[in-house]
């Protein structure tokens, strides 16, 4: 086939276009006759997601044309002259592989579904108990990644070493995503990568843009919860009875509160270091949850999962955000963004 674009805009002068390859074929051209919309998900502590619906009158997708499980899909959404004359921006969706097929109507209708991960892997589905001993963190996610084909791209302050971690009756995913919580880090599945990335690095990183009240925003939503911000500290107590110690430590946040809960943690460690460093992720962990938002806006091919934000002009809901969601939408309303932010801590 030959290459082509949807256009999904009317206008000439601002236009954003739905790129597609299918198992290494360009199919863009031949798909505008079918596209009412697609979707695309790339949101933290999961896989990426893209849908794709399509018009189905003559009924070819529900016979010769109907995507085969593991199917691969490349995808890519450009836009020209969007914010200003002359320029053109690419957001790379990246690789996926067909998982599911949704069918309903009258009208006939084809929801074509596709995820970041290989769909021949056993690492999402299949429960295993295996022991792992003196190992680093970046040897058990590679090992894992490996097995779904994947690369591992790691993003970390601090490469753990256990001296013994056990997987009991998880799958791999499970397993390596309770360890990326318990050490403050983020796991993404994008592009071919398993990504493990630590939340308070990019936390610290430069905002990618501010987000002004009255200025394209279609919808907000913001909340925030002193119950998700209870602890004031957080301490962690360990007895170690074959070298016949004990061993604790207290992290105490700048600008917390002089008075207050104080998170308790009895888990193995092997230094005060480590008891301090484990008493900085737990007490992350419980309170980052404290603001939270949503918002919807016209399509933003900057706007991406790990990026903070500037919010500004909601009064106290104001602040630097982290984008935990991001969501891009092509149809008939043309081009939108949606994402879904938390604050960030600031330590």
């Amino acid at each position: 086939m030959e290459k082509g674009e949807i256009l999904i805009s009317t206008e000439e002068a601002r236009r954003v276009e739905f790129v597609i390859s299918y198992n290494g074929a360009d199919i863009s051209a031949s798909l505008k006759d079918f596209l009412l919309d697609a979707s695309y998900t790339d949101a933290s502590g999961q896989l990426d997601d893209l849908q794709i619906t399509l018009e189905d009158s003559r009924g070819l997708w529900q016979n010769d044309w109907m995507p085969a499980e593991g199917d691969t899909i490349e995808a890519a959404i450009k836009t020209m002259n969007w914010n200003a004359s002359n320029e053109m921006a690419t957001l790379d969706l990246g690789t996926f592989e067909v998982d599911g097929i949704d069918f309903s109507g009258p009208p006939d209708i084809i929801r074509i579904k596709a995820i970041s991960l290989p769909i021949g892997t056993t690492v999402r589905r299949e429960k295993r108990s295996k022991a792992w001993e003196k190992v680093k963190l970046t040897t058990i996610a590679a090992d894992i990644a490996a097995k779904a084909g994947l690369t591992l791209l790691f993003e970390g302050k601090h490469n753990q070493v256990y001296d013994r971690i056990e997987q009991t009756e998880q799958s791999d995913l499970a397993f390596l995503q309770d360890i990326a919580v318990k050490e403050g880090l983020a796991l993404k599945i994008s592009g071919g990568s398993l990504i493990l990335f630590d939340e308070s690095e990019y936390e610290a990183a430069p905002t990618s843009l501010d987000i002004r009240r009255g200025k394209d925003i279609s919808s907000y939503s913001f909340s925030w919860s002193t119950s998700d911000a209870a602890y004031t500290s957080c301490k962690v107590v360990y007895h170690d009875a074959k070298k016949g110690i004990n061993i604790q430590a207290t992290f105490t946040p700048p600008n917390a509160p002089e008075a207050g809960p104080v998170l308790i943690v009895n888990e193995s460690v092997d230094s005060q270091a480590e008891a301090l460093r484990l008493a900085e992720k737990k007490l992350r962990e419980e309170n980052k949850n404290y603001g939270k938002g949503s918002l919807s806006m016209p399509g933003n091919t900057n706007l991406a999962t790990g990026l903070t934000v500037n919010v500004v002009g909601w009064g106290r809901f104001d602040g630097k955000y982290i984008i935990e969601n991001a969501k891009h939408s092509l149809g008939s309303g043309g081009y939108k963004t949606d994402i879904e932010i938390r604050k960030v801590l600031g330590w």
